[in-house]
């Protein structure tokens, strides 16, 4: 297979905006369900109440690691970006002396 990749800087940027946003409205929904969950439970006792806390337990430390492999990917992307463009300018340089 061959073919080409051609990335702009300017679409890079914009992934970079929309992984923000999505991870914001991901947050958003997220504590909404939350909140709506923390009226529910605290109506159950015993058993109920330590299986959720567990189970919330474990929710909140898979979305901590969801939360930081997000904002992992927009730095390396933003990086990559940078690089890209320093790279760029660099071969214009170049090839204007």
């Amino acid at each position: 297979m061959t073919g080409e990749i051609k990335v702009s800087g300017a679409r890079i940027d914009q992934l970079v905006g929309e992984m923000v946003r999505i991870h914001g409205e991901m947050g958003q929904a997220l504590d909404e369900l939350k909140a709506s969950l923390d009226l529910l439970s605290s109506r159950w006792n015993g058993e109920a109440q330590r299986a959720y806390a567990l189970a919330q337990e474990e929710w909140n430390r898979s979305m901590q690691e969801l939360h930081d492999e997000l904002d992992r990917a927009r730095r390396n992307t933003q990086a990559s970006n940078e690089v890209f463009a320093n790279t760029a300018r660099a071969t214009k340089r170049l090839w204007s002396e």
